[in-house]
C-alpha cells in the first residue's frame, strides 16, 4: 500500500540520532539509528539493524546504512564484538554484521566497503570463535555478565519466563540461559524447554547461531575474494565447509528430516519446531525443498508465519505462536526464494504486506510484532505490543520492492 510506503519515507529520519542522545557509557561517531521514534526502543540495537538497513538501501538513504556500519564496527573495536544494544552490552546478538556489510557491498558495487570493514569481520569472528565455542565444534549464545549482572536478570526476568530458582548457584544458572537467549534474540520461545526448565538454553547445541556463522565464514570467504586476500579467503570457506559437516551431524534429525537444537544433556532434538529450523535453508546449508515446507507448514496460518506452531494447552511466550515477527518472516522468505519456492515466498511477503497494511489503516502506525492467526496486532503477556518503524519498516519496504519485481 502506497500509504505505507510514504508513511515510512516520511518517517525514517526521526529514527535517526545524534550520537550526543546515546545513553550508557558509549558514544558512537556517528548518527545512530533507533527501532522506534518514541518509547522505549529509542536505543541502538544489533540485529535489527541489519533488517532496517533492507529498507533504507531502497528508500536511498545510503549514508545512515554507513553511519551504521561504522556504528557496529566502533562497538566491535571497543568491545571486541557487537552489543545487544548500547544499553545492554553484557551479550552480543545474532552476528549479521559481516551479511549487513556484504548487503551494502553488492548495493553499491564498491570493493572498497569490503577493504573498510574486513578488520571489524575478523575482529568479530574472533569473538564468536574464542568466547562462544563448544566442545562439540559448534558455537553457542551466552553471556560476558558478571555475577551482579547475572542477579539484576534474574530478580527481572525469571517472572517473565516462569521461573524461579532457591540457591544463588541455582540463580545464576538461570540468569545464564535467560542472558543467552537474549543473546539469540529470540527472548523468549519454549524451544529450550526440558524436564527441568521452560528456558534451559546451555543444555543444547542451538542451530541458529551455527548457521549465521556458517553465513558469517561463507560470505566472508568470497569477499575476501574480491579483495585479492585469496589464503584467507580459503581459510574461511574451509572453517564453513566444517561448520557444515559437524550442524549436519549434531543438528539435523535424519526421522524428521528437518534440522533442529540438539539437547546434549538428555540426548534428543527440541521438542518444539521454530523458524530456526528454516534457516539452514535460508544461508546455504541445505537444498532440500521438502525439508523447507515441512518446516514451514505448521507455521503459517491465514495472516502471515509465527516463530513456533500451536501446541494446545503450552506456555506462550512472545517469540512464540501466534506472534508475526519482521525479522523471522524476512528469513523464512528468503529461505524459500533461495530454494526457487517462488510462489510460497510471494504467499508470505503478501501475507505480511497485507497485515501491516491492514493494521495501518486502524492505527496509522506500524507495530513491532502482529497476530498471525488474527491480522490484528501481536500480544503477548510478556510486555505491550509497542509502536514500531525498525525492522517491520526495514522488511516491508524489502517484500514491496521484492513483490514488484
Amino acid at each position: 500500500m502506497q500509504a505505507v510506503r510514504k508513511y515510512i519515507l516520511k518517517n525514517w529520519t526521526k529514527t535517526f540520532h545524534d550520537p550526543s542522545e546515546m545513553r550508557g557509557d558509549y558514544t558512537v561517531p556517528k548518527p545512530y539509528i533507533s527501532p522506534s521514534i518514541g518509547g522505549i526502543y529509542t536505543d541502538l540495537y544489533y540485529w535489527d539493524v541489519y533488517f532496517i538497513d533492507l529498507g533504507l538501501m531502497i528508500d536511498g538513504f545510503d549514508e545512515q546504512v554507513e553511519n551504521n556500519l561504522d556504528n557496529m564496527a566502533y562497538f566491535i573495536d571497543t568491545l571486541g564484538y557487537m552489543p545487544n544494544a548500547n544499553v545492554l552490552a553484557d551479550r552480543s546478538q545474532p552476528p549479521l554484521f559481516c551479511s549487513a556489510v556484504y548487503d551494502y557491498y553488492v548495493h553499491k558495487g564498491d570493493k572498497a566497503i569490503i577493504e573498510k570493514y574486513m578488520p571489524y569481520i575478523r575482529k568479530e569472528y574472533w569473538f564468536w570463535e574464542t568466547q562462544r565455542k563448544t566442545p562439540f565444534g559448534l558455537n553457542n549464545f551466552f553471556t560476558n555478565g558478571d555475577e551482579k549482572l547475572k542477579m539484576l536478570h534474574y530478580e527481572y526476568l525469571s517472572d517473565r519466563v516462569l521461573e524461579k530458582r532457591e540457591s544463588k548457584i541455582e540463580q545464576y544458572s538461570l540468569a545464564e540461559d535467560i542472558m543467552a537467549i537474549a543473546e539469540s534474540g529470540l527472548d523468549f520461545n519454549m524451544r529450550f524447554k526440558t524436564k527441568r526448565s521452560k528456558v534451559d538454553a546451555k543444555c543444547f547445541l542451538q542451530l541458529d547461531l551455527n548457521c549465521f556463522l556458517y553465513e558469517m565464514e561463507t560470505i566472508a570467504a568470497k569477499m575476501l575474494s574480491v579483495i585479492g586476500e585469496d589464503k584467507e579467503a580459503a581459510e574461511f570457506k574451509d572453517n564453513a565447509e566444517k561448520r557444515k559437516g559437524l550442524i549436519k551431524k549434531y543438528l539435523y534429525d535424519e526421522k524428521q528430516g528437518i534440522y533442529l537444537d540438539y539437547n546434549f544433556v538428555d540426548g534428543g532434538f527440541s521438542e518444539i519446531v521454530s523458524a530456526i529450523s528454516v534457516y539452514p535453508y535460508a544461508y546455504g546449508l541445505s537444498d532440500d525443498k521438502d525439508g523447507l515446507l515441512k518446516v514451514l507448514k505448521p507455521l503459517e496460518y491465514e495472516h502471515g508465519v509465527t516463530v513456533t506452531p500451536y501446541r494446545g494447552d503450552d506456555v506462550y511466550f512472545q517469540w512464540d505462536y501466534p506472534c508475526m515477527w519482521p525479522a523471522a518472516t524476512c528469513i523464512i522468505y528468503k529461505a524459500l526464494k533461495r530454494l526457487g519456492l517462488i510462489e510460497d515466498a510471494k504467499r508470505i511477503a503478501g501475507k505480511y504486506i497485507a497485515t501491516v497494511d491492514d493494521n495501518f489503516k486502524k492505527t496509522g502506525r506500524l507495530w513491532e510484532k502482529y497476530d498471525a492467526t488474527t491480522g490484528g496486532i501481536g500480544q503477548s503477556f510478556e510486555y505491550d505490543t509497542p509502536e514500531m518503524m525498525g525492522w517491520t519498516a526495514g522488511v516491508y519496504v524489502y517484500f514491496d520492492e521484492e513483490l514488484k519485481r
